[in-house]
């Protein structure tokens, strides 16, 4: 069964209307993440030199564990109505949500890892001479780059296993491309105003002060600018597919 239709504008709305309402509590979750980020970027930087994007990958794993277990937070309050100081008395459900954090934790950092290694094959493909040149090399890049969009749908795995929701009957639900598609422009309308908001201005601050500022200094700019703009796009991505997830499933309690 393919029943994937939801509004885009509605998502997107909902998103920023929960990250407006709840912005206190998700900055004090998220201040973690951010930190090890920001000292994860510098190392990067300054510490390491050139390196491979999985390498890149690998250092940034602590804070995209980090950021795994922020969007399990994120996706409770908002599914849920739970916040860390209110968290079940009851053992049992107490054992439910620590099953339920493993298992979200757990399939966004599978869906990350899967992610970084296509991005990677296809950024070392393109870079070599072999591209368009070696059939075999080529056509994997091409089928690899189709696995992405078509493994763009797994990003619904997460939210559904924060709240225990079985992940493989709505994975069905959703099956096609037309539903990546659907997701991919839900994203990019949804990350606009961060773009112009966000990430123009910050570019041209740096480029502006890129004379008079040395390339450490530049480098600290970036690292502290770029976590919170890592916080608010995971919160507002992922509070878009959680509405997107309601309309779908038609359940305004849970997904």
């Amino acid at each position: 069964m393919n029943n994937s239709s939801f509004n885009i504008f509605e998502s997107v709305k909902n998103s920023y209307i929960f990250a407006g309402s709840e912005w206190r509590y998700l900055l004090k979750v998220g201040l973690i993440p951010m930190t090890v980020q920001v000292f994860t970027s510098l190392i990067l930087q300054f510490g390491l030199g050139e390196i491979s994007s999985i390498e890149n990958y690998l250092w940034s794993f602590p804070a995209t564990s980090l950021f795994a277990w922020y969007v399990f937070l994120e996706m409770r309050l908002l599914l849920l109505g739970e916040r860390l100081d209110r968290l079940p008395s009851d053992s049992a459900l107490r054992a439910d949500r620590r099953q339920a954090m493993k298992a979200s934790m757990s399939v966004y950092l599978l869906f990350s890892m899967s992610m970084a290694a296509a991005d990677a094959y296809l950024a070392m493909a393109m870079k070599s001479d072999q591209w368009g040149n070696n059939w075999s090399i080529t056509l994997f890049g091409i089928l690899v780059l189709g696995g992405i969009f078509w493994g763009i749908r797994f990003s619904v795995a997460p939210i559904l296993a924060s709240v225990s929701q079985p992940i493989r009957p709505v994975l069905r639900q959703v099956e096609g491309m037309t539903f990546s598609f659907r997701l991919i422009g839900m994203g990019i309308f949804c990350l606009f105003p961060v773009i112009f908001l966000f990430l123009f201005p910050m570019a041209i601050l740096v480029v502006k002060m890129m004379l008079p500022m040395t390339s450490m200094k530049q480098g600290i700019l970036v690292a502290l600018g770029g976590a919170p703009i890592s916080l608010i796009t995971v919160t507002l991505l992922n509070a878009s597919i959680a509405y997107m997830l309601k309309q779908i499933l038609g359940n305004r309690k849970s997904v």
